[in-house]
């Protein structure tokens, strides 16, 4: 696995110095736009975690639906695992436990911290430093990297559809620049059609909340 960060460390490096064109958006106003984005379109993603724990094959689907959130995380490969946001309630369906219920505003499992921060406050302690453009996921992409200004947090790389402002990528960086947990969309969808395929949650049965 260590082998596979590092793989995955040098391709990174090699995207950002094999950019061809600068970002033309301020680069908060480009996170501020993912984050609306992420909250407000109707989407599907088909996606890999790597983290030092393996790799995770997921499927991402969120919608909004007469003012409401709709969402589904599908764990791709291995023992079936689903959450499913309506609302302000999040059900999780695990192998060998009772399904349940509890209130949130997102599903946070398997998805990226990032896209739900509050970019103003981090502005604080961070710069964005836009870095050009790159392809992913057959998209072109806006990358911005976020430094900690005391040199002591973490730090990330975002790379962003130049149309939709959907992340398509996130690497979270260590003080030395090195990977250490990637995001990675390999395939997304946005359109009404995603919204008809969740349709069928606003009168589905879930747990009871806790």
């Amino acid at each position: 696995m260590k082998q596979l960060l590092c793989a995955v460390s040098l391709l990174a490096g090699g995207l950002i110095y094999s950019t061809v064109a600068p970002a033309q958006t301020a680069p908060a106003a480009l996170l501020q736009q993912m984050e609306q984005a992420s909250q407000s379109l109707s989407y599907e993603f088909a996606y890999i975690n790597v983290s030092r724990l393996g790799i995770e094959s997921l499927r991402y689907r969120h919608a909004v639906i007469g003012n409401k959130t709709y969402a589904q995380l599908l764990q791709m490969d291995d023992e079936r695992r689903e959450i499913i946001q309506r609302g302000s309630e999040i059900s999780y369906f695990e192998p060998g436990l009772e399904p349940f219920t509890m209130t949130g505003d997102h599903i946070v499992d398997s998805l990226p911290a990032l896209v739900y921060a509050d970019f103003q406050k981090l502005a604080a302690s961070y710069d964005f430093v836009p870095v050009g453009r790159m392809r992913m996921a057959d998209q072109l992409c806006e990358m911005i990297r976020i430094v900690s200004r005391d040199g002591t947090q973490y730090g990330y790389m975002v790379w962003l559809d130049s149309d939709t402002k959907l992340p398509l990528r996130i690497d979270l960086l260590d003080r030395d620049g090195e990977t250490l947990e990637q995001y990675r969309v390999i395939s997304f969808a946005v359109d009404q059609g995603v919204s008809k395929a969740m349709a069928g949650l606003e009168t589905a049965q879930m747990p009871p909340v806790l």
